[in-house]
């Protein structure tokens, strides 16, 4: 089988990382295009995956059209010359008009309710969209085409089968801010220049403080700006006391890892609502809640939580599957496999915990 991959962003490699190995290692043939955007391509070559370049991220709506329009252009002549069998993208929306126009089936995997624009488009084209269990339809509308499944997205590369136990982190805090120019931030507002100032003084009181950015960081700040390869991101992250910033993944990702995790932000997600909600593995807190975070701030700061975060953690985790080895499953059945997610039959895929 010629499976398609399109990877549009840093955390799509993760995603996907671990499906690309397994799948070349059973002789299929792998097809991966690109889209420059932050660190993606660094990634992927960090992992040695050869790949085709699509696009330059766009800004703005118009951008993100005439970025939309050209990718088309690219995927087309990739499809054809591959002979691609199967397309993948989380999102789905640079694949799902191309491969409707060819009859290529698509798979779209998304998580983001409040990237309306752009899920109108994927969601309506796409073969088949597959959500976790958690995604809020109130926000994200309801779709025909959804599948859903007990897992994260972050689960495909942060479960315990690629993050076993964790040891007890130094006194370190890994401070995240975003750029705000995808379609889903698209009226968005992010924290001030002196919000930022203002965490990172009161984080480097309780240990070092490592901050990565999109958006350039104020001069007062810029001394803490993350200098690491971003495929290590996870490993520096495991060693880290708490996670904090604007990144509804990073966030999740910390809670995937049993690690304390403020996600700031005016817009949420159906996974970070539970995993704050039900799990109690994070604080999500809309920026007009400033007093809050900075409360909270200090006392998780200044607590040693390692211990009651990871069996948070293993409680969460007794309720997600293997996302990785149910991905590949999908993609070499895939309608029995659709089938079977309809009828919620996950049993032998889930996270068996000793915890």
């Amino acid at each position: 089988m010629n499976v398609f991959f399109n990877i549009s962003h840093p955390a799509h490699v993760h995603f996907f990382k671990n499906m690309i190995r397994i799948l070349s290692d059973k002789g299929h043939t792998v097809v991966i295009g690109a889209r420059k955007k932050e660190f993606t391509l660094d990634l992927l070559d960090a992992y040695h995956f050869k790949y085709s370049l699509l696009t330059h991220k766009g800004n703005g709506f118009f951008g993100l059209l005439r970025e939309l329009v050209y990718q088309q252009l690219k995927i087309y002549r990739i499809t054809k010359r591959k002979k691609v069998d199967m397309m993948l993208q989380i999102g789905g929306i640079f694949n799902a008009p191309i491969g409707r126009f060819c009859g290529i089936p698509t798979l779209a995997f998304s998580d983001t309710e409040n990237d309306r624009w752009g899920n109108r488009v994927s969601f309506t084209l796409s073969r088949q969209v597959f959500s976790p269990s958690c995604f809020d339809h109130e926000t994200g509308g309801l779709w025909k085409r959804q599948v859903h499944y007990p897992g994260y997205h972050e689960l495909a590369y942060l479960s315990p089968r690629f993050s076993p136990n964790l040891h007890k982190p130094k006194e370190r805090f890994m401070l995240r801010f975003v750029g705000w120019g995808a379609g889903h931030d698209l009226g968005e507002q992010g924290l001030s220049d002196s919000q930022k100032i203002e965490i990172v003084n009161i984080l480097k009181r309780y240990g070092c403080v490592y901050v990565s950015s999109e958006a350039p960081l104020p001069d007062e700040i810029n001394e803490y700006a993350f200098k690491i390869h971003p495929s290590q991101i996870h490993d520096f992250m495991k060693t880290c006391k708490m996670v904090v910033g604007e990144s509804a993944t990073m966030a999740s990702e910390a809670a995937c890892l049993g690690i304390p995790a403020i996600f700031i932000s005016n817009t949420g997600r159906g996974y970070t609502t539970e995993q704050d909600k039900r799990y109690d593995l994070i604080k999500h807190y809309q920026i007009d809640k400033w007093e809050e975070i900075v409360e909270t701030l200090h006392r998780w700061a200044a607590q040693d939580l390692f211990d009651e975060w990871q069996e948070k953690r293993w409680v969460m985790l007794k309720d997600k599957i293997d996302v990785t080895a149910w991905l590949l499953d999908l993609l070499e059945d895939f309608q029995g496999m659709v089938k079977a997610a309809k009828d919620g039959e996950f049993d032998r895929y889930y996270i068996h915990c000793a915890g």
